[in-house]
């Protein structure tokens, strides 16, 4: 039997329940991946040019630090991987 992990990013907590379920539908291991500093709704308004969230999309070479790099992943046989979509794609 393959071991499943569901890896994902939620700013707002829409993609956190989805993967929820996903986790419990698939029987898979739930690892949330965060940034180091967690975003704010004022750092998500997409209308606001000057917002966290438009100045990393703007900028290609924005990489948002991670809280941890502790995923251990190489245990797993599949991962899926769940994100918001920003601006029609992953976010940075």
């Amino acid at each position: 039997m393959s071991k499943r992990l569901v890896a994902y990013f939620s700013a707002s907590g829409v993609t956190a329940r989805a993967a929820r379920e996903l986790a419990d539908a698939v029987n898979a291991d739930l690892y949330e991946i965060k940034p180091s500093v967690a975003y704010t709704p004022a750092d998500l308004d997409w209308n606001d040019k000057k917002s966290r969230s438009t100045v990393e999309m703007t900028d290609p070479s924005s990489r948002p630090a991670l809280a941890d790099h502790d995923a251990m992943i190489s245990q797993y046989d599949t991962i899926l991987l769940g994100f918001p979509v920003w601006w029609y794609t992953a976010p940075s």
